[in-house]
């Protein structure tokens, strides 16, 4: 038997799944976290606002319901959040004048799906950046609750009773990390939940863990903070790099 074709097969088919690998996206998961309360959060009122500013370096889909946002990479380096927030919660149930504005970011938003019964009261939508590297796209997603202040919004399954305080240590601990990294790339992903103890009169110390990535490099860290929980705000922030590589660009 002449073993030639067998061979030229292989090697054709070789190729195609190294060319299938190739058109891959980078990044096939989610980044899932939850919205950060605006000032004027208030879970009865009659109209409801979610600003988002999300990072997205060619295309993905984001994904709200609740408090909840999911972000999916769909091709580029990985997109993240860089401090969305709510006035409430996506209610789950009916709306009405849903609508979304793009406010900042220099590509487009398409595919706009509305909460709804069939979609279990989730909203979605795709981002186009046209241009290499990203950008930072703002947009607002606005509602008006049918039922008015006694429409109910779907209620949160905090991991920890207050959630605000941890929001506010982890966006602190972001703007430091930022300030250091400023080349565009660098981010953090924050995980699991937090541990917390009273450290003296309306002082509270947060812990926690999170991921310090770039396009070149992941590094884990530890973060915490001191909060007046009279006041709920930050006295003091701070993080710690772990896994420091020879060629360590993050800091």
């Amino acid at each position: 038997m002449n073993s030639k074709p067998i061979h030229s097969l292989v090697i054709a088919a070789l190729a195609l799944a190294s060319g299938a690998a190739v058109a891959q996206p980078r990044y096939a998961d989610d980044y899932s976290f939850r919205a950060g309360r605006a000032p004027d959060w208030n879970v009865a009122s009659a109209d409801g606002m979610c600003r988002l500013r999300v990072y997205v370096d060619d295309k993905a889909q984001v994904s709200v319901r609740g408090d909840q946002i999911l972000v999916r990479t769909e091709s580029g380096q990985r997109s993240y959040d860089q401090g969305s927030v709510c006035t409430q919660p996506l209610p789950f149930g009916p709306v009405d004048n849903f609508r979304v504005t793009l406010e900042s970011g220099r590509g487009s938003i398409h595919d706009v799906v509305p909460p709804n019964r069939r979609n279990n009261y989730t909203a979605a939508m795709r981002i186009d950046d046209p241009d290499r590297a990203g950008d930072t796209y703002e947009m607002v997603l606005a509602w008006r609750n049918p039922g008015g202040p006694a429409s109910v919004p779907l209620a949160s399954n905090d991991a920890y009773p207050h959630f605000d305080e941890a929001r506010a240590c982890q966006d602190r601990v972001r703007a430091d990390f930022l300030s250091r990294n400023r080349d565009g790339d660098a981010y953090l992903e924050f995980a699991g939940t937090t541990d917390r103890e009273d450290v003296g009169p309306n002082r509270e110390r947060i812990r926690g863990e999170a991921f310090a990535r770039s396009r070149l490099e992941s590094r884990p860290l530890s973060y915490e903070c001191v909060l007046n929980e009279r006041t709920n705000r930050v006295v003091t922030s701070s993080y710690e790099m772990r896994a420091r590589g020879r060629y360590s660009s993050l800091r």
